[in-house]
């Protein structure tokens, strides 16, 4: 970082993690709900929340130990697998799948604000690859000015209450039309199958899955050690959000309900409004990715100039640069957002395949990892004390002390229960990634047989079935 730039607090930590992690998910959980019913969709809600929080405190644990034992945090996920899980082939695997998954989730947005230039512009037939295009457009200028994350906290906590707005104005439309006489809504969705509920909850998984980012927040907070924090504030709004919205839409459109919330809408004012707010708030989302993403790749090709600023000798040639990163990633999300222009679709692929080892497998082996290598690095205690003792300093037998001290601390950080709660957590990844895949794949294959080829026009025309019964019915 350069010497103008300061870190930021857990409290503005927070907000932009809100950021990442509510937003497009929420969008989902109408749909989610119709594939599950009501049990399982509160369950699922519920019960992966403590998951996440779990799973993000040994991330934090994991830097405590590096902190101590090598003398540095990670400030990836890439740079915690060089630290813990043996060296550089290890960093570029989960570098690998981490920035993948990170840049799928922006294709994700750039999908969502092409439906909603689409909502906006209902009146007129336009074509999802021009209006994703013209997302991009409008993103541009801002995402190449941007290339701190704290300086996007004050977006980030306005960024909440927008999203907040878009789900009161569709909750609202949705109270005010009433429930048609043809939704019906059940404990156990019909004609479930293993697929379909892991494909389900591969949605749910996704909305607890921020853990991508939270080296780099840890990394670029004042004081990262106060990281955990940041959740005495976020589970509360995601539970609350989540299972409001589910309930929600579920309650009034039932089995008929469409995968991306807004489509649940009849066109209107509502409709257009709702579309200009989001659009709004994924465009601030896009943002907080790409400068990760961007940095991550100015970093790989010009790794000199990623901390130059504008106005530091070499900052123009540095902003161009960063820019030419930022082009390169809308091309390429363009491209994908394109290829599955089904947004709860392409959410639940994302969340099997990536979201589950990254979010929540990842930092289990990071701490295990951790534990381990500081072990090793112990070589033989006593040799350590002696070496430690040997140096003719007057504190050294206390310095020894405190090394061996250390050790059986770290040996001892993780308990039983961790271990037991490691392995549930691992078995039900693996179960979602198996089975949500699959069955993802089978709802693409028959999404494509019903709206069209990947890059067809995919015009608001075209969108839903529930939308049409809320237009007859209103």
């Amino acid at each position: 970082m350069s010497g103008n730039h300061h870190g930021s607090t857990w409290l503005g930590t927070s907000w932009i993690m809100l950021t990442d992690v509510v937003g497009t998910s929420v969008l989902t959980f109408a749909g989610v709900a119709k594939s599950l019913g009501w049990v399982l969709t509160i369950t699922f809600i519920i019960s992966l929340a403590p998951v996440g929080v779990y799973t993000a405190i040994l991330m934090s644990r994991t830097g405590h130990v590096t902190k101590e034992s090598q003398g540095q945090r990670p400030s990836s996920m890439g740079e915690a697998a060089r630290m813990t899980l043996g060296g550089d082939k290890a960093a570029m695997a989960v570098y690998a799948m981490v920035y993948g998954f990170a840049w799928l989730g922006q294709s994700s947005y750039i999908l969502v604000l092409g439906k909603c230039l689409q909502g906006i512009l209902f009146h007129i037939e336009l074509c999802l690859p021009i209006a994703t295009a013209l997302s991009c457009l409008l993103c541009l200028p801002i995402a190449v000015s941007v290339r701190h994350l704290s300086d996007s906290v004050l977006l980030c906590f306005i960024n909440l209450f927008l999203i907040l707005a878009v789900l009161t104005i569709v909750m609202a439309k949705m109270y005010y039309v009433g429930r048609p006489a043809q939704v019906n809504t059940f404990a156990f969705a019909q004609q479930m199958s293993f697929g379909s509920v892991f494909g389900a909850a591969s949605n749910v998984v996704y909305s607890y899955a921020g853990h991508w980012l939270y080296f780099e927040l840890m990394a670029e907070m004042e004081r990262p050690e106060q990281f955990p924090r940041v959740f005495l504030i976020n589970v509360p709004i995601q539970v609350s959000l989540y299972l409001l919205v589910a309930c929600w839409g579920y309650h009034f459109a039932g089995d008929k309900a469409e995968g991306y919330f807004l489509d649940n809408l009849p066109d209107g004012p509502a409709y257009r409004w709702a579309s200009a707010l989001l659009f709004l708030h994924v465009a601030i989302a896009f943002l907080v990715k790409n400068v990760v993403l961007a940095r991550a790749l100015h970093q790989k090709l010009a790794p000199s100039r990623v901390d130059v600023d504008l106005r530091e000798p070499g900052g123009a040639c540095a902003q161009m640069q960063f820019a030419g990163c930022v082009v390169l990633l809308l091309v390429s999300c363009w491209a994908v957002a394109n290829s599955i222009p089904f947004f709860d679709d392409l959410l639940a692929l994302i969340g099997s395949l990536l979201s589950g080892p990254i979010s929540f497998i990842f930092p289990m082996a990071f701490i295990m990892g951790a534990i381990k290598t500081t072990q090793e690095g112990r070589s033989s205690v006593q040799g350590c004390q002696l070496s430690v003792v040997g140096d003719g300093l007057p504190d050294g037998e206390r310095r020894a002390s405190d090394f061996i001290r250390h050790c059986h601390t770290v040996s001892g950080m993780l308990s039983r229960v961790d271990f037991l709660a490691c392995a549930i957590i691992a078995s039900f990844i693996l179960l979602s990634m198996v089975l949500g895949t699959s069955g993802t794949i089978r709802q693409i294959g028959e999404n494509i047989s019903t709206y069209g080829l990947p890059f067809a026009c995919q015009a608001r025309a075209h969108r839903s079935t529930s939308a049409a019964i809320i237009e007859l019915v209103f």
